[in-house]
């Protein structure tokens, strides 16, 4: 009897064993789908709804000037279509009126991408959440009235860019007040007369304290979903080279970083791919670019990082609809393919000049 026993406790602890590795087996698969399902919380059944990418094409962003966008066309060799800015945004009226900058592209030839704040960075009494209320939608009414009277009425609003960095003056984990404030503006400048504004939902590429994902404020308030790609890792492996890193150890970095975190990884390019094919959406990439940055995790000089974005922005699949390169050096570090990365210029020119 005693024998018998044991043999039942131990098939029973059997049984209770493979039971118990199928359920982490099954949680872990769920968990996995889960940071890979590019339609997280907002499921659709059935086809992917029916997406038509305009092809607005190859953008900059080189500051307010005129005259620096024309150098940039003029040394790429081919056809620049838009420029993307960023207003002052130290208080309401900078952000509601940009005169400067509305006067700068107005009868320019160029279709400018403009990104807004949803804040200004001056009133740190202004909140996500007062704007859910709608008690800022006056200054996105006069911003939206200007837009016209400046004869730019199609400009893409780039609406709290990188919302999804914790540094952003607009970041908050009161996800539903995004999105209310979201739909409250676009809400707002779409009523204003003679408006034919696009907006793009646009967060920072790759692994951040906010997934964006939960941001999302649905398809009738989006026409375009962008990512800000730039060359950078904190993949393990990647970015900094080390100290004694030759060409080939440098390659095999570059290719590692466009594999876990610029293309690959959880929140890279080939998931936001994904997330937007599943919505009905055209990509953008309002801001990518070399990056040599002061914590060494950027790949400066990267011919390959070149190579595989514009594999990515040429790939239908993908519905990429404008792509702006940042011709920008900033204290953050340098961008320019006109001067710093001078080295690049034959393999950038060869994948967007006509």
């Amino acid at each position: 009897m005693l024998e018998l026993l044991r043999r039942h406790g131990r098939r029973l602890a059997l049984v209770a064993g493979v039971l118990t590795l199928t359920a982490a087996v099954v949680a872990g698969t769920g968990y996995w789908l889960w940071q890979r399902d590019p339609v997280g919380d907002q499921a659709t059944s059935g086809a992917f709804p029916e997406r038509t990418v305009p092809q607005l094409r190859n953008g900059v962003f080189v500051g307010t000037s005129k005259e620096d966008a024309d150098a940039f066309q003029q040394w790429l060799g081919g056809d620049v279509d838009l420029v993307v800015d960023f207003s002052t945004r130290e208080t309401w009226e900078d952000i509601s009126d940009p005169d400067y900058m509305l006067q700068t592209w107005k009868g320019s030839g160029y279709r400018p991408v403009y990104s807004v704040a949803l804040l200004p960075t001056g009133d740190s009494s202004a909140t996500v959440q007062r704007g859910a209320t709608g008690e800022y939608d006056e200054h996105y009414r006069e911003l939206a009235q200007n837009l016209v009277k400046a004869g730019q009425p199609r400009a893409v609003l780039r609406l709290g860019w990188e919302f999804n960095l914790e540094s952003s003056r607009w970041a908050t984990p009161d996800q539903d007040a995004f999105i209310a404030y979201w739909k409250q503006i676009v809400d707002t400048m779409r009523s204003v007369e003679g408006q034919h504004f696009e907006f793009d939902w646009n967060p920072n590429n790759g692994k951040n304290k906010f997934d964006a994902v939960k941001y999302y404020p649905g398809n009738d308030y989006v026409d375009y979903i962008g990512v800000d790609a730039y060359d950078v890792s904190y993949a393990w492996r990647t970015y900094p080279y080390p100290g004694d890193c030759d060409s080939d150890c440098r390659l095999e970095r570059q290719r590692r970083s466009w594999e876990r975190a610029i293309y690959g990884g959880k929140r890279g390019l080939e998931f936001w791919s994904d997330f937007a094919r599943h919505r009905g959406k055209p990509m953008s990439l309002p801001e990518w670019g070399l990056w040599e940055r002061q914590d060494g995790h950027g790949g400066g000089l990267d011919v390959w990082y070149l190579q595989k974005m514009g594999e990515f922005i040429a790939d239908p699949d993908n519905g990429v609809a404008y792509q702006a390169y940042f011709e920008f050096n900033g204290d953050d570090g340098p961008h320019k393919l006109m001067t710093t990365y001078q080295d690049a210029k034959e393999t950038f020119r060869g994948l967007f000049a006509d």
